[in-house]
């Protein structure tokens, strides 16, 4: 669907829309919100290029029943236009973002906990007895997940020919942010791989597939029916659920894969200020305030750790939202 400006801020809009994609940023729906800000640009009357500290006072006016998330991220995009107006040598006022209360802390697995998790997947039994159940799947799915870091959605859009198992790697294509990246494997996750595409070989497909993980007739598995195996993973593993927006969730265990990174690097001496920017690049973050998230979990959970920590407060305080942060990151 094609959107048309109307205002002064046309040009610049396309072009900052442009500038942000270009460097990895998806930004879906941001079109959306440049409307509503170039009608009121429009409504405004506003006849000179910068951002106007009246303009942006109105713009930051909170909606009726607007949302935290929504309407912090509605400020910072155009907080985020204003410097790209700066660059360009225009006088703009940069809007203040909102103090928002973060109450999320995602859910970080234990080791034993991550233990009792593949226990659990490896022990499941399903009474179907047609070829629709993604049972076969979960133990080779739940260790990369854990095991490189990876999003759901990543994971079930791997193809075959995405693995190396050779050289111990996989390629995730297309990502969240519109880019590709390399992970490399462990030698006892590739096995585990290679044993699973080993028995994927003799699934009864009805249809030619390339991806990694399907049912044994050949079809997409499904990330809703996933999430309703891993609950049960969860309790069999007997972890508790605490409940929607509580945890813990799957996604979690690529949070989980951050923080014990994270902590595997400072236990081994690794200056983590040269680090985390390696971890940004292999979790697919567009920028290191992302994997930023993770220090402060990270220290709350190895506080023997605390002190190497610390070492890299410098850049522990980047402007964001935690809750919308660790959701998508």
């Amino acid at each position: 669907m094609n959107v048309y400006y109307y205002s002064i801020y046309r040009p610049f809009i396309k072009e900052f829309i442009a500038l942000k994609r270009s460097l990895g940023y998806k930004y879906n729906n941001i079109e959306y919100a440049f409307t509503k800000f170039d009608q009121l640009v429009l409504t405004r009357e506003e006849l000179n290029i910068g951002l106007s500290k009246e303009l942006c006072k109105q713009w930051c006016i909170r909606r009726p029943n607007e949302s935290d998330k929504t309407w912090y991220n509605r400020i910072q995009i155009i907080r985020a236009f204003s410097s790209f107006l700066t660059t360009l040598n225009y006088s703009s006022f940069l809007p203040v973002l909102p103090k928002i209360k973060n109450i999320y802390t995602p859910y970080i697995y234990t080791k034993e906990e991550i233990e009792s998790l593949f226990i659990a997947c490896d022990n499941l039994e399903t009474k179907s007895t047609r070829y629709n159940s993604i049972v076969m799947i979960l133990p080779c799915l739940l260790r990369l997940l854990y095991g490189c870091g990876l999003r759901l959605g990543e994971a079930l859009s791997l193809s075959c020919t995405d693995v190396n198992l050779q050289e111990q790697y996989v390629v995730v294509r297309n990502t969240k942010n519109g880019t590709d990246r390399l992970i490399p494997l462990s030698a006892s996750l590739t096995a585990i791989i290679s044993d699973y595409m080993s028995h994927r070989k003799h699934f009864p497909l009805r249809r030619n597939t390339n991806l990694l993980f399907v049912h044994p007739n050949g079809d997409s598995c499904d990330s809703h029916k996933v999430y309703n195996w891993f609950r049960k993973i969860l309790f069999q593993a007997g972890i508790p659920h605490k409940g929607k927006h509580q945890g813990p969730h799957l996604h979690h265990l690529r949070h989980t894969f951050g923080v014990h990174s994270l902590a595997k690097m400072a236990e081994d001496d690794i200056d983590l200020y040269y680090s985390m920017p390696i971890l940004s690049t292999y979790l697919g973050h567009t920028s290191i305030a992302s994997t930023n998230a993770y220090v402060r979990l990270t220290s709350e959970m190895y506080p023997s750790i605390l002190t190497k920590v610390n070492n890299i407060s410098p850049f522990l305080f980047p402007e964001l939202y935690n809750h919308d942060n660790y959701e998508n990151s």
